[in-house]
């Protein structure tokens, strides 16, 4: 299928799944293991006492367990209030990233961890953009697109 996002008030994975599962919108739950991506968003307060908004954690939604009838989910990323910085929490423990998206580009099973040496890499660009002040949008596309031209990002 193809990719969708939208947003929904909730302030955690599992309140999120309880008011998509509860009257009046009664998703299966069966069914909410298609939700793969929760990404929990609040307004905080930062380092230097300002308030701000900020992604507060990255979820992977795994399965759903009928017996137990559970969750199964992985908090890839975090955000860490005391430096503003976020904590990958999934690496080299992420489902989505070792079997979709790996799957996705190509990796067999045996190379799926490679797919963490592409975060690496991305990130590394992004914190360049970050320490050049390059924030306008053109200017950050011509260096994602050069990125790609020359086989950064493979």
């Amino acid at each position: 299928g193809h990719a969708c996002m939208s947003t929904f008030h909730a302030a955690t994975v599992t309140k999120l799944v309880q008011r998509f599962t509860g009257n009046p919108i009664n998703v299966p739950k069966t069914y909410m293991d298609n939700l793969n991506v929760v990404v929990t968003c609040q307004a905080v307060r930062l380092p230097d006492g300002k308030t701000g908004r900020r992604i507060t954690s990255v979820n992977e939604i795994v399965s759903y367990d009928s017996v137990s009838d559970s969750f199964s989910f992985v908090e890839t990323f975090v955000w860490n209030p005391v430096e503003d910085t976020f904590l990958f929490r999934g690496y080299q423990n992420s489902y989505l990233l070792e079997y979709k998206v790996a799957a996705k580009r190509g990796l067999p099973l045996e190379r799926r961890r490679e797919v963490y040496n592409v975060i690496k890499t991305r990130a590394t660009v992004l914190r360049r953009l970050k320490e050049q002040n390059i924030t306008n949008f053109y200017d950050v596309y011509a260096v994602l697109a050069r990125a790609y031209r020359e086989g950064q990002f493979k």
